[in-house]
């Protein structure tokens, strides 16, 4: 088929595999929304502090309207912050023993060097019986280099939660097999040579199909992408 062979057919083929990709859903963010969700229904007043460590751009602030929350981030990846109420390593963060109620922290724990000492410091300003919610990737590339340091498997987070003076009420996957599939076949669409054009259209067909279902259901199988925990004060 001398016609696929020429510049002209593959770069057709390679816009084809790019718009397949667009516009689609992101199956971890509407997953991570639903986990913070459920951690801004553990609150039902003022009374109840909540800090987002590692905020970010703080996506999740409008679900904790009805509790008093918080952000703590260091600041210093090459992006845009959200106005944080402290500044500091996750490690030493400035408020006393015991002040919230809830600590949130999505897609964090890789990029801190000592994730021990982190949970070790969330366990010190959560109140008795306070709970940690996180989440974390398994499956992921690399990213905000060069603040990118773990990969956590489900054994990971038991080891680090017994070692913190946590004890586990959740450790699940944050998205199913379907998830991670989509994601794996993107990365193929996006970054084979181009002489692979039609793997490429065959990977993002992949990648489309697969987001939709994940979108449907979260299937248990395969793979996760990402952890989702939630951890209890001892």
């Amino acid at each position: 088929m001398p016609g696929l062979r020429s510049r002209a057919a593959r770069r057709a083929y390679v816009e084809i595999s790019s718009r397949l990709l667009g516009g689609l859903p992101n199956p971890s963010r509407y997953r991570l929304r639903q986990f913070a969700t459920r951690a801004a229904a553990q609150g039902g007043s003022k009374d109840f502090r909540v800090l987002d460590a590692g905020a970010g751009k703080a996506p999740f602030r409008g679900l904790f309207d009805h509790v008093t929350y918080e952000t703590a981030d260091f600041g210093q990846v090459n992006k845009t912050y959200a106005q944080l109420d402290h500044v500091c390593d996750l490690t030493s963060i400035p408020v006393p023993d015991c002040s919230y109620d809830l600590v949130l922290c999505t897609q964090v724990m890789e990029h801190v060097p000592d994730p021990i000492a982190v949970l070790r410091e969330f366990n010190r300003v959560l109140k008795p019986e306070g709970q940690a919610w996180l989440s974390a990737p398994f499956f992921y590339a690399e990213h905000e280099k060069p603040y990118d340091f773990h990969r956590f498997t489900q054994f990971a987070w038991k080891r680090m939660a017994a070692e913190t003076g946590f004890r586990v009420q959740e450790i699940t996957w944050l998205e199913g097999y379907y998830g991670t599939l989509a994601y794996q076949a993107r990365i193929g669409a996006q970054s084979l040579p181009n002489r692979w054009f039609v793997w490429r259209v065959l990977l993002a067909l992949l990648a489309r199909h697969m987001t939709h279902a994940e979108m449907k259901k979260k299937v248990l199988v395969g793979m996760p992408k990402n952890y989702q925990v939630v951890l209890a004060k001892s």
